[in-house]
């Protein structure tokens, strides 16, 4: 039964994103490249939980626990390496920053670093949770 609950809180949690994400498009008169990341972020995140909670039910449909002492194994490592691979990517960030000043390359404002540091945060840790959970026991 919790985990049950588990799903219905994450669902509306997701369908609330959602909706604020639409209501922030409509309600902006002009697109920039910081609203449209803006736009991205939490839509990217979304579409990332629907599909855990899609093998969340799946695995309660067919009678098994949502989640076992492996996959919290293989999350904690998927956590740990995203948190490693976060912190090369602000520093990623700082570098073109510093190479951008001296170039005609375009400068990064805070935004836009949050953004990227977020989304790309993000893709890793879905990147390696998809890949130990494929890969097997580690």
């Amino acid at each position: 039964m919790k985990e049950k609950f588990n799903i219905i809180i994450m669902t509306l949690v997701g369908v609330m994103v959602l909706i604020g994400v639409i209501f922030y498009f409509l309600g902006s008169a002009t697109l920039d490249l910081g609203d449209i990341i803006l736009i991205i972020i939490p839509i990217f995140l979304v579409i990332a939980v629907m599909i855990i909670i899609w093998d969340k039910i799946k695995n309660i449909r067919a009678g098994l626990p949502s989640e076992d002492e492996r996959a919290k194994k293989l999350n904690w490592k998927a956590g740990a390496y995203s948190y490693f691979a976060t912190i090369w990517i602000a520093v990623g960030i700082m570098w073109y920053n510093i190479f951008a000043e001296n170039t005609s390359f375009p400068i990064l404002n805070v935004g836009q670093v949050i953004a990227a540091i977020i989304l790309l945060s993000a893709i890793c840790f879905f990147m390696f949770n998809f890949y130990f959970m494929r890969k097997g026991d580690v």
